[in-house]
């Protein structure tokens, strides 16, 4: 009876049969021959197939929607049955780079592993953008404006850019006053070239150029400090070496506000209880 209604429900959430074929791992034969026979055993078609294009027809519609109510209430039935059971239980696989993830963020997944002991948690330290859902991570914390649809993103806490450069940098060249002026400039390059800046109200690009890159945020900040150029970080990162006159700020009018970290999953209808516990603490605890 149930067979083949995931696949239906996949279909339709992703609009085609590769896309469904592709989130749940299979071939897209495989995904075809479900909904044939799902088609069969109803006695009405469900999806018109063109050789470009599968839509739904009225009846694959209707049947689309009394299905999703169905499949909110199993969701509902389960995430009620394991909150009774109060005692989340189970491997969580998170996927995070930086100190700041490893500084600021995994202590407070430690704190949640105390609080639930029967928990487990494997912790990726990893620069590479992964795919979650092919490599089978749960969630994953990462830094800048994001882009991806098919990913829930929940906000963690604000990180706004600073442009920084030391005294030594500064004494012998000409200091900028403009973002424009950048490109006379060594700029120590970390996750892109491209800096973004407040620049007449509207944000722009400025693509910039330097003789030092690294996917490292320390290395960048060790080499600022030694007066090689110009780095575009995030402000906790930069906060101390300001402080102690190591570096200073600049073209502050011109920094954007927009940078964040954020806390990202897939989109997932069961989602198990201790995933769902884990992205309430941490949304409650990381400020």
């Amino acid at each position: 009876m149930w067979q083949g209604l995931d696949v239906f429900l996949a279909v339709v959430e992703h609009g085609s049969f590769s896309k469904a074929a592709n989130v749940l791992d299979v071939s897209t034969s495989y995904v075809s021959r479900q909904i044939q026979q799902l088609e069969q055993r109803l006695g009405t078609i469900l999806i018109h197939r063109t050789t470009r294009t599968q839509n739904l027809t009225d009846s694959g519609r209707e049947y689309a929607i009394k299905l999703k109510v169905i499949q909110q209430e199993l969701v509902d039935a389960t995430n009620h049955i394991q909150g009774i059971q109060r005692q989340p239980k189970g491997l969580i696989r998170i996927s995070g780079a930086g100190d700041f993830v490893a500084n600021s963020i995994a202590p407070i997944v430690a704190e949640f592993l105390k609080r639930y002991p029967e928990v487990s948690i494997e912790f990726d330290f990893n620069n590479r953008n992964i795919d979650l859902i092919e490599e089978g991570f749960d969630l994953a914390i990462r830094f800048g404006r994001l882009q991806d649809s098919n990913l829930i993103a929940r906000k963690l806490c604000h990180r706004p850019m600073s442009l920084v450069a030391s005294p030594e940098y500064i004494a012998n060249t000409p200091i900028p006053i403009h973002p424009y002026e950048l490109v006379n400039h060594n700029c120590l390059i970390a996750i892109s070239n491209r800096w973004r800046f407040n620049i007449t109200q509207q944000v722009e690009e400025i693509k910039v150029a330097g003789n030092w890159r690294s996917n490292n945020p320390h290395a960048i900040l060790n080499a600022c400090i030694q007066g090689l150029g110009i780095a575009h970080l995030a402000q906790d990162i930069v906060a101390e070496s300001i402080a102690s006159g190591r570096l200073i700020y600049l073209l502050p009018d011109f920094q954007v506000q927009d940078n964040a970290t954020w806390l990202v999953y897939p989109r997932k209808d069961l989602m198990p209880y201790r995933v769902r516990l884990l992205i309430e603490f941490l949304l409650e605890h990381v400020n």
